[in-house]
């Protein structure tokens, strides 16, 4: 009776064991570069990217942006940023990196705090980081995620 309790146990914990690792395994993110846009450009012409790369299963980089029909980042477009600077203190020149820095140092976009004065572009981040990680990165589907644009001329 004591040795068929000993196996029992000895089997249950095995198969917990099993258990663990494979949900451990669903939720790791699985090395490579993948990318995530917006499906079209907003009402001021620009369309939203977020990048990511990850190696032994941690993010490594993260790039926030946005780019117009001509190819040009908003994060360098200077009459942009002043524009916007003198406007909410902040411009893409400067919460873009932000944005990106820390979710590699958090790994986890709910966990990155908002910017002031670029607090839609932070959640625009945010949201888009989380599909990216969810539906790419922990599958390994390096193809580009295209989102839907909510904020279109109608």
């Amino acid at each position: 009776m004591k040795r068929n309790r000993i196996i029992s146990l000895a089997a249950a914990s095995v198969l917990a064991l099993t258990m663990l690792a494979g949900c451990g395994n669903k939720n790791a993110l699985k090395d490579g570069k993948y990318k995530a846009e917006y499906d079209k450009e907003d009402t001021r012409g620009w369309k939203a990217f977020t990048e990511i790369e990850v190696k032994d299963g941690k993010i490594v980089s993260a790039n926030y942006d946005y780019v117009n029909k001509d190819g040009k980042l908003k994060s360098q477009d200077a009459e942009y940023n002043k524009a916007m600077k003198d406007k909410s203190g902040t411009s893409p020149a400067e919460y873009s990196p932000a944005l990106g820095k820390a979710l590699v140092d958090k790994q986890d976009p709910s966990k990155v705090d908002k910017v002031t004065g670029a607090t839609h572009s932070s959640d625009a981040f945010k949201e888009m980081a989380k599909k990216l990680m969810d539906e790419k990165a922990k599958k390994g589907d390096q193809t580009t995620l295209k989102l839907p644009q909510t904020d279109v001329k109608k």
